[in-house]
């Protein structure tokens, strides 16, 4: 198993974005791209206390030591109106670097040259240098476009959930600017929309909209549904229903947001979760073919 070291930030106020890049194969800095990103905040008893949706973009250009970047900024209201300045970022050799406001250090926030089963050391502000593996690497139909996805999992032996996944030009699926998965203490980071020259290309199945800024708007009643899947009511009160398309599911388990597994159970169609505590949970399905599926599921 091939160890590569790098180093990926988790930041805090960057989650969408606009850009503006010369090469033409570049996997995240693309021109007349946007992302936004849903940012939960969680209070005691992981009850969902505030919501904000950040939108980040690319506009003009900066030269560092004779290294050319483009400037991000970002703003956080729908009408676009309170921009902040928030960093440098720019592309090469499918791997994208970034430099946050007020540095001068230069993180390496994506590498899409990185192969299935290879394992590589990244450094976060909040958990320091950590192992990421590189479970799996296939193709997702984006839009009706084949983009290659990395699905990223801890060091093995301990690959067995899927931590977030990269996709090309998309990102990361649990925000652009987490590429571990790992987001600020007491929040959690999820990619709500991609644009393209103001097109939408991808979109968010849990999430009705690209844009949210209260928290009954997120809390209201939902049904999943994924390719494979069908989970509802989401939050759920008493009774949570799941079906699976293909009748592959295996095992379902759920975590709460510490980590701790909860409930453990063969696959069946309802999960009473009545006596569960308010909060957010992680529901993992696992299928006979050894993949993996992770759903956010709000007990209320």
């Amino acid at each position: 198993m091939k160890l590569i070291k790098i180093f990926l930030p988790v930041l805090f106020i960057v989650f969408a974005w606009q850009v503006n890049a010369q090469t033409t194969d570049n996997t995240i800095v693309n021109d007349n791209s946007a992302w936004a990103t849903l940012m939960c905040g969680f209070g005691p008893y992981n009850i969902i206390c505030s919501v904000k949706t950040q939108y980040v973009y690319f506009e003009g250009d900066s030269t560092v030591a004779t290294v050319s970047y483009k400037k991000v900024f970002s703003c956080e209201d729908e009408l676009h109106e309170n921009i902040k300045y928030v960093g440098l970022i720019r592309e090469q050799d499918r791997k994208t670097y970034f430099i946050p406001v007020n540095s001068k250090t230069e993180y390496l926030l994506y590498d899409f040259s990185l192969k299935e089963g290879m394992s590589f050391e990244y450094t976060d502000m909040w958990l320091g240098p950590t192992l990421m593996h590189i479970k799996r690497v296939d193709f997702i139909e984006i839009n009706g476009v084949q983009k290659k996805r990395f699905q990223l999992t801890k060091q093995p032996p301990y690959d067995y959930h899927i931590l977030t996944a990269w996709i090309e030009n998309v990102g990361s699926l649990s925000g652009l600017f987490y590429p571990s998965g790992v987001t600020p203490p007491g929040s959690q980071g999820e990619l709500l929309c991609y644009f393209e020259d103001n097109k939408l290309i991808y979109k968010n199945p849990n999430y009705s909209e690209c844009y949210y800024d209260k928290v009954e708007d997120i809390t209201s009643v939902q049904t999943i549904v994924t390719e494979n899947y069908k989970i509802f009511p989401n939050p759920v009160e008493d009774v949570l229903t799941m079906s699976s398309l293909d009748n592959t599911i295996s095992l379902i388990e759920i975590y709460d947001v510490l980590g701790k597994k909860v409930y453990s159970q063969t696959y069946k169609e309802s999960i009473n979760m009545s006596s569960f505590e308010k909060g957010l949970y992680l529901l993992k399905v696992y299928d006979t073919n050894e993949q993996v599926s992770v759903f956010k599921i709000i007990k209320r």
